[in-house]
């Protein structure tokens, strides 16, 4: 008991996180990924513009220099002076540009320089080909620069490099101050997002919590108790309406099996105690042999209706185990009844009744053989035993359309009309209405509801009391 309870309280209450935090968790892995993507998408896009900005500025000023700059015979010429005499280009107060003018050559020289450069110098790179950007630095200030070749009179090769840098470091900050920005703003947006898909996802599942709660409390005693559905015909509605059919079908083989085992207790006792009761009043003293005969033959008869009762549980029990199939064929129904009736012949001879079969042409009929057999063999058994001596039996066989009807009619004591829906449940009997001596288990014509069932076959039942019973199968025809 205790490793059950143990096995329950940790299917109630799981170490593992709850279905509202993963939702949670899983809702907020997915929303960083993409989250993360734009944001990187964003950065790499500003810092692609801000770059593109100060390489368009740095261009359209080193083609100012270039143009400035003549090729001669005894070297460069700078022909427009009021370029380096730009106060952007003598000062570092206002938006300085450093330029410098670099001889090509085995030993690069440096012939000019703009005067806000002082005693640094731009980093040139002398294994570049052709105009290029890249980032550098003067003095431990990040500077952007751009290296541009002027060649020869006949453009024979460069004859010098023209290297024009502006100041990096505002750009700098302005790149570092929105990575600052994108990184806090991620962690504040999934840091809500995290705790309100928790609080969204706790109440979407508040209703499933309300129906574990309600199923928890659904034990054997309280199996009438149901979940109440939601307003809205939803995936929830679907679950509490499945959980609750389940409910009413647990309920309805709890019952019956209560039932049945009530019964069945009853009906196999009642037989034990009547033939022990004998057998100990028979060993108390001597008597006749006429005496003993007459109480080992109620024995016996006792002893063969607890076997046939035990018989037919058996077989109940097989068809309800769902281990048997049907073995559906073309049969001849006529052929079945007339052996039926051939195996009730001497209670037929008993009580001297009239015994036909009414048949207009060849009936077959879609069924099981051995199964429609033990129908029969029931229904017509029950006719003939409580029908009154010197009555009749009919058995009408019919096709109308696309089935078969078979119709056994007695001439019994009939059955009252209050009790005719319960006479297809187990051991319930007529016994009011009927000769109490006729032998009989009560299972006869529950077992041929549960054989009809299988086979499709309507079984269907009418009587009139004191004159009576029709039952009638509605078979499906070849």
């Amino acid at each position: 008991m205790r490793k059950n309870s143990g096995e329950k309280d940790g299917l109630r209450f799981g170490r593992g996180t709850s279905i509202r935090d993963r939702l949670a968790g899983l809702y907020l892995v997915v929303t960083a990924s993409l989250m993360v993507m734009v944001f990187v998408l964003v950065y790499v896009l500003v810092e692609h513009d801000v770059y593109r900005h100060i390489d368009e500025e740095l261009d359209e000023e080193v083609g100012e220099f270039v143009e400035s700059l003549r090729v001669t015979e005894n070297g460069l010429l700078f022909e427009d002076q009021t370029e380096w005499m730009e106060r952007s280009h003598i000062t570092v107060d206002f938006y300085p540009k450093f330029v410098q003018v670099v001889a090509a050559g085995a030993s690069p020289e440096i012939m000019k320089k703009s005067f806000n450069l002082f005693s640094d110098t731009l980093c040139y790179n002398p294994v570049l080909e052709k105009a290029a950007f890249y980032n550098s630095a003067i003095g431990g200030a990040s500077v952007r620069q751009v290296q541009v070749p002027v060649f020869q009179g006949d453009g024979s090769g460069v004859a010098a490099w023209v290297l024009v840098a502006v100041p990096l470091d505002e750009s700098l900050f302005v790149l570092h101050d929105l990575r600052i920005a994108l990184f806090f703003s991620l962690a504040v947006v999934l840091l809500t997002l995290f705790f309100v898909t928790r609080f969204l996802a706790g109440k979407s599942i508040d209703p499933i919590e309300r129906v574990i709660e309600t199923a928890e409390t659904i034990t054997r005693e309280n199996l009438d108790e149901r979940i109440v559905l939601p307003s809205r015909k939803d995936e929830l509605y679907r679950l509490s309406f499945t959980i609750n059919s389940l409910l009413d079908r647990l309920q309805d083989a709890y019952v019956r099996e209560k039932q049945f085992t009530s019964d069945a207790s009853h009906e196999l006792k009642t037989p034990l105690t009547s033939v022990m009761g004998t057998l100990e009043v028979l060993i108390r003293k001597p008597r006749d042999p006429g005496y003993y005969e007459a109480r080992i033959g109620f024995c016996i008869n006792e002893l063969k209706r607890m076997s046939g009762l035990i018989e037919q549980l058996l077989l109940l029990a097989r068809y309800d185990a769902g281990s048997f199939r049907p073995d559906i064929e073309v049969v001849d129904a006529e052929q079945i009844v007339e052996k039926v009736l051939a195996r009730a012949e001497d209670l037929v001879k008993q009580q001297q009744l009239q015994v036909s079969i009414r048949s207009k042409k060849e009936v077959l009929v879609r069924a099981d053989a051995s199964m429609l057999g033990v129908m029969l063999d029931n229904i017509v058994s029950n006719a003939v035993k409580y029908s009154r001596k010197g009555g009749h039996v009919y058995v009408e066989l019919e096709r109308r359309g696309g089935s078969v009807f078979c119709s056994v009619t007695d001439s019994g004591t009939g059955i009252p009309p209050e009790k005719i829906e319960r006479l297809f449940e187990r051991f319930y009997r007529v016994d009011e209405s009927r000769n109490s001596q006729i032998s009989g288990t009560g299972l006869g014509l529950a077992l041929v509801k549960k054989l009809a069932d299988m086979q499709h076959i309507t079984v269907g039942l009418s009587s009139v009391e004191h004159d009576g019973t029709v039952v009638t199968f509605e078979i499906p025809a070849a």
